[in-house]
């Protein structure tokens, strides 16, 4: 759905140049209905695209509603995947949505809240609220009287200094330190190694470590899905430089 939708928006704004070269973003938002930014972040493939928003888009398109119909039934190839803006993410940033996602993909999953708080450990009410937003904002549908995840992967931006984004990387912290005291040595691993570095290579080292996170999930995901895991790989100084001045 999420490709189609693109491409036809991609096209029609590419004639809509050809045929007058002012024509801007803000116009063809304009017809869009919608906010320039967010017309911006769709072509960009940085915003996820719901099926109240793909119906609005495609029938200002001027979409036959036999082929809208047919675009919003389908599932994008290779699970592509969208980096979320960060007013998105602001709403979904407490570890548990993405958790819930996740866990929507278990064969016994239950869209249920009760049941929702007791595997995940958190409140009722955290539960609700998270449930409530996650189909809110269409991450989770119903389809054929089933609450099912969507076909799409999310990420989060990348070397942002970001309030939404530290909290979440301190609730990931914190969580696996609950692991270390609270889970089986079995279930889990945790190592480490101290190391005398070359600042320069810190570079490759980041993709490298984003390769082995794609290829560990790929390794996991195969299969029976019967839990949800968290993957978290920190690299980070123990010295101190004092050119070095902390970003905000």
């Amino acid at each position: 759905m999420q490709e189609e939708i693109i491409k036809k928006l991609s096209i029609s704004f590419a004639e809509a140049k050809t045929r007058n070269p002012a024509f801007s973003l803000r116009a063809f938002a304009r017809k869009m209905k919608l906010q320039p930014s967010a017309v911006s972040e769709i072509l960009n493939g940085k915003r996820v695209i719901t099926r109240k928003m793909g119906k609005k888009i495609l029938d200002s398109l001027c979409v036959s509603p036999v082929e809208v119909d047919n675009i919003l039934s389908k599932k994008d190839k290779n699970n592509q995947q969208i980096t979320l803006s960060l007013d998105y993410f602001k709403v979904i940033s407490q570890w548990y949505y993405f958790a819930i996602l996740s866990l929507a993909e278990i064969d016994d999953f239950k869209a249920d809240a009760r049941w929702i708080s007791k595997r995940l450990n958190i409140s009722l009410e955290n539960a609700k609220q998270a449930l409530e937003i996650l189909l809110k904002l269409e991450l989770l549908t119903l389809h054929e009287g089933k609450v099912v995840v969507n076909s799409l992967q999310y990420t989060t931006p990348t070397d942002i200094a970001n309030v939404s984004l530290k909290n979440h990387t301190i609730q990931t912290l914190e969580l696996a330190k609950d692991s270390v005291i609270n889970d089986p040595v079995e279930i889990r691993d945790f190592s480490t190694v101290t190391m005398a570095i070359n600042l320069s290579k810190i570079p490759h080292a980041k993709k490298m470590i984003k390769n082995f996170r794609k290829k560990i999930a790929k390794l996991l995901e195969t299969g029976k899905k019967e839990e949800v895991y968290k993957l978290s790989i920190q690299l980070f100084p123990l010295t101190r430089n004092a050119n070095y001045k902390e970003k905000k």
